[in-house]
């Protein structure tokens, strides 16, 4: 019996995973309002500002809803198994893209991003934004997932972690 939990546990586990850490940036408000406004000349400054704000507070938000633990792959366990009943990468995804659709913002385009798609044990799902009529590899990834609720962001060729693939069309 003892064997058999000890190869059933880890299963427990999956849904999304963390690599090895990328080293932290400071990743604040005002950063993510200058990455917004240079992914396109004809962005809106005053939109960007909107939905960088709007982002971290949807981020925090979220990770009081879900009532957050960290790490998150111990999250991840405590959903698999029913203690909780939210908080995988792709309810973070999924609740990040309805809140900044909501917003109605005109400069931007919204993804949904995947890495190690099929691989049951690291894939991974988050936001990625583009600017209006961008192509997606142009994108700045949005995750609060992987550190726990607070909120990771970068240019897609600039996050180490992960390599991010389009999952389906574009979702404005």
């Amino acid at each position: 019996m003892k064997y058999i939990i000890t190869i059933l546990l880890p299963l427990l586990f999956v849904g999304c995973t963390v690599s090895n850490l990328q080293v932290e940036r400071n990743l604040t408000n005002d950063n993510l309002n200058i990455l917004l406004s240079t992914l396109n000349d004809k962005i809106n400054k005053k939109e960007a500002k909107t939905l960088s704000h709007e982002m971290f507070i949807q981020a925090k938000f979220l990770k009081e809803s879900y009532d957050l633990v960290s790490p998150p792959l111990f999250h991840n366990f405590l959903v698999n198994i029913g203690i909780k009943e939210k908080g995988l990468c792709w309810h973070f995804a999924q609740d990040m893209l309805e809140h900044a659709k909501s917003l109605e913002l005109n400069s931007f385009d919204y993804y949904i991003g995947g890495a190690n798609l099929g691989d049951y044990w690291k894939e991974h799902t988050t936001l990625i934004v583009t600017c209006k009529g961008c192509k997606f590899d142009d994108g700045i990834v949005l995750d609060p997932w992987r550190n726990s609720g607070k909120l990771f962001y970068s240019k897609i060729k600039n996050d180490t972690q992960y390599i991010w693939y389009q999952r389906g069309n574009k979702r404005n």
